[in-house]
């Protein structure tokens, strides 16, 4: 029986009829003025005196034709819920009106305190915001405000921040007292101490930086000048500003970590943040910027600058490690912010880079030092449409890069003011406590031991015990260059591996990269317009669905998309050519030497979403004995048998050829679990069909395990102790037409990469019973390689690419297949004196050699 809980209405309907006046059809009479005023009855009779008996009474009628009154319904049918949500809920809610983009870059569970700080209920829903155009923030303001509204807008900027001189500090440190003592006794000439004392205020004054706030605001206003005739946006997501916002405001050091792209890496974060009314951090930058007029622009924007050899003469400079020590330490305890790159250099790949503990160990030996109480680190991903810099062509065809200088700037800032280059994406991810971070990996796994670190046994499996906190810290702790405990090397390469993590998860595809990765995968010699973007759309659906973020609307058309981002690339990356049959446009992408690297840098900006995913395919292939140029028209054959342990260790070895290229997981997580959930998708995408549940024993052999599901199908006992189990089999179903094409698609995102590893696994072979100087085989390599390419024997003409044939090497190292030693200033390579190494080598060519 519903409950009634209005009362009756009808007293209300006769007070509303009761106010105002009546009209046709109701029950009181028409009075259209008061009776003071000519209505009413004495109203009318002075009308009839003035104007006779002629006059009628005009027909009054509704205003609007109103249809007659619904009657109420009775309250007795009125339900509560019913009432409650015409009272509460609109018909359309604010939310309707929104586009709600995924939120990056939230902090791991295994960080839970940081993970719920600083987030709130609308975090995720603020929207994005273009940091160039600065009419939003005037609204409300006057015409000639609007009319001036970039003067306006930096004028109101409140940058009055404090910048402390530190010289004093730094120099009186008992860390710099220490190493002078130190070198003078070490010295075989005498030195001075007050030569030595000269030094190290030389030395801090070359790297210590001068922020000024006057300079701060000057450059912001003319970045938006300069930007806005570069850049067609710069995009921030509110959400992770206001973050960023409340932790600057909380008197914790903030460390800005971001990937590094371009030198405007430097300058773009600073700006943004001047926006924001965030205060400058302080950057670390390589003495190779240090040139005139930019390195005294850097430095009053907050840069300081660091040799990129610390070491001189061979030797250990300890004056100058612990000049840079004391000064960042310094710069901690007085709150200041910080902003280094973890990867070091830039990325000549598009692809991120491993981590560089050096500078990271100093932010945690202050921390474990007591120095300061706790930093919020902030990793950071730029995305850009079209680089600045131009492109890394020259390097990857191995011609030595240019050392900066004031002309090669100024040339460089004059043909860039000459462009344009689309727009940025730049990601602040949420900010976390390093205090808890490390506390976190002390006690996490470390599930790329084996997996990613040079000097790493070859075949050992993933480490799952925690590894403790050393309690004490060095006291000349830049990791990398002193002696380290290895716990601590290993607590600092986990928290760089964490955020280089994040910071890859953060990465929005931009349309640039999107439309190169199409092309280097699915689409190699090109293709009408409206094919390329039928394949647009099923790949802006696939990234969507891995939970990464688009750089661009998700409602512009994929057409527009596509024409857009290949003009942006150029014509010297995608021509256009009529199709007179079709009578459609059609594009086709270069991928020749030495553009292919062009486009390579930018696809491979989308490779870490299929990433897992190539992998596993990688390793099916290999098992399934799938013959990847048949695959379009697939003979009947006797499929082969595979069951999940065996595509995990398979997938495992291939994770640990291309450990120097990826991190696939946080440090936190485990590679196995990865790998299993990434295996349960291409399950359910029907990649992999089910054959059979058999019973199989846990032998560790994948073929003693088979023998052993054979015997106990004949017998009905087992051997006493040994644990039985059912383990379902799989074989590659390459019956259907849509799974080989995604086959297809997922084995073409690693394969240039794989082509790289193959011929250097075929060149490691040249050193089997000798020597060669490093540089020489590398410079042997690389030649080897381009005429693989323009002999036509290559199948991907990126595999030729100088910067992942190094790393190929660096891979090949950590598993003690090739082995390098000095021989005076020369260092020499060779095969590995391990016995296994031939045997590790041919296993992996096998490998390669059927991923081809």
């Amino acid at each position: 029986m519903p409950v009634s809980i209005l009362p009756s209405l009808d007293p209300v309907f006769a007070k509303w009829e009761g106010r105002g006046p009546t009209g046709v059809g109701s029950k009181g009479h028409y009075s259209s003025m008061p009776a003071q005023e000519g209505g009413g009855p004495k109203g009318k009779q002075r009308w009839r005196e003035r104007f006779g008996d002629n006059i009628q009474q005009v027909r009054q009628r509704r205003g609007r034709d109103r249809p007659p009154r619904i009657a109420a319904l009775s309250s007795d049918l009125v339900q509560i819920n019913t009432i409650a949500q015409f009272k509460m809920a609109p018909t359309v809610s604010p939310e309707q009106f929104l586009t709600c983009r995924p939120l990056m870059g939230t902090v791991c569970h295994c960080m839970p305190n940081s993970q719920k700080d600083l987030v709130s209920s609308s975090t995720s829903t603020e929207g994005m915001r273009n940091i160039l155009d600065v009419r939003h923030e005037l609204r409300g303001s006057g015409g000639l405000s609007r009319q001036f509204s970039t003067l306006v807008y930096t004028w109101r900027l409140r940058c009055q921040h404090r910048f402390p001189d530190l010289s004093m500090a730094t120099l009186t440190s008992q860390r710099v007292v220490d190493a002078i003592h130190a070198e003078l006794l070490a010295e075989e000439v005498r030195v001075d101490q007050a030569q030595l004392e000269k030094r190290a205020k030389k030395i801090l004054r070359v790297m210590a930086s001068s922020v000024s706030n006057t300079l701060t605001k000057l450059t912001t206003w003319t970045l938006h000048h300069i930007l806005n005739g570069l850049l067609g946006a710069i995009y921030v997501h509110r959400g992770q500003m206001a973050m960023v916002k409340t932790a600057s405001q909380r008197g914790v050091p903030l460390l800005f970590l971001p990937l590094h792209k371009s030198h405007l890496d430097y300058i773009l974060i600073t700006f943004i943040l001047a926006n924001y009314e965030i205060k400058n951090p302080n950057i670390a930058a390589g003495d190779n910027l240090d040139i005139p007029f930019f390195s005294w622009l850097m430095r009053g924007l907050g840069g300081y600058f660091i040799r990129r050899k610390l070491d001189r003469d061979g030797g250990k400079d300890m004056l100058y490690r612990s000049v840079l020590h004391s000064y960042m330490e310094q710069l901690l305890c007085y709150g200041e912010f910080l902003e280094f790159f973890l990867e070091g250099g830039r990325s000549r790949t598009g692809r991120p880079l491993l981590p560089k503990g050096g500078l990271l160990s100093v932010i945690v030996d202050c921390l474990k030092n007591g120095i300061v109480e706790d930093v919020y680190v902030v990793p950071v991903s730029i995305s850009y449409e079209k680089l600045l810099d131009g492109n890394y062509n020259n390097e990857q065809m191995g011609v030595q890069k240019k050392r900066e200088s004031f002309l090669g700037a100024v040339k460089a800032i004059w043909l860039a003011l000459r462009c344009y280059f689309g727009n940025v994406r730049v990601d602040f991810a949420q900010p976390f406590s390093l205090k808890e971070c490390m506390e976190s990996c002390s006690r996490a796994s470390s599930p790329r031991e084996g997996v990613s670190g040079e000097g790493s046994a070859p075949a050992s499996p993933l480490s799952t015990s925690p590894r403790s906190l050393f309690p004490s810290a060095s006291t000349m702790s830049l990791y990398g260059t002193d002696v380290a405990i290895e716990d601590e090397r290993q607590l600092i390469n986990n928290i760089g591996s964490h955020v280089v993590h994040t910071c890859t998860r953060s990465l929005a595809v931009m349309s640039t990269h999107l439309v190169a990765f199409m092309f280097l995968t699915s689409n190699r010699q090109g293709g009408s317009v409206s094919e390329l973007s039928g394949r647009l759309t099923w790949l802006r659906g696939e990234i969507l669905l891995r939970g990464r973020d688009l750089g661009f609307a998700g409602s512009t058309p994929s057409k527009d998309i596509l024409l857009y981002a290949s003009k942006l690339l150029g014509e010297h990356l995608v021509s256009e050519k009529k199709d007179e049959k079709n009578e459609e446009d059609k594009l086709i992408p270069c991928v020749d030497m030495p553009y292919v690297f062009e486009m390579s840098y930018y696809a491979n900006q989308v490779i870490s979403v299929f990433l897992l995913e190539s992998i596993l395919v990688s390793a099916v292939l290999y098992l399934g004995d799938v013959d990847l140029a048949c695959l379009d028209n697939p003979a009947p054959s006797e499929p082969v048998l595979m069951t999940r342990e065996d595509i995990r260790q398979a997938a495992t070895h291939i994770c640990k050829l291309l450990s120097h290229e990826f991190i696939y997981v946080p440090p936190c997580k485990t590679l196995e679990e990865a790998l299993s959930d990434t295996l349960d998708s291409l399950i359910t995408s029907e990649i992999l069909k089910s054959h059979e549940t058999q019973v199989v024993s846990s032998y560790e052999n994948v073929y003693d395990r088979k023998w052993a599901s054979r015997l106990s199908d004949s017998l009905s006992w087992a051997e006493e102790g040994e644990h039985v189990y059912t383990d379902e089999e799989f074989v590659v179903n390459i019956e259907r037409e849509d799974c080989r094409e995604r086959i297809r698609f997922l084995h073409s995102v690693l394969a240039p990469i794989l082509e790289s590893y193959l011929v250097t696994a075929h060149h490691c072979q040249k050193v089997e019973n000798s020597q060669m100087p490093e540089e020489d085989f590398l410079k042997s390599l690389h030649n080897e390689a381009k005429t693989r390419v323009q002999d036509g024997v290559a199948s991907y003409s990126e595999s030729a690419g100088l910067s992942t044939l190094k790393t190929s090497v660096k891979a090949f190292k950590s598993l003690q297949v090739l082995s390098v030693f000095s021989a005076g200033n020369v260092s020499v390579i060779s095969m590995s004196d391990n016995e296994e190494a031939a045997d590790i080598l041919a296993e992996y060519m096998h490998i390669l050699q059927a991923l081809r």
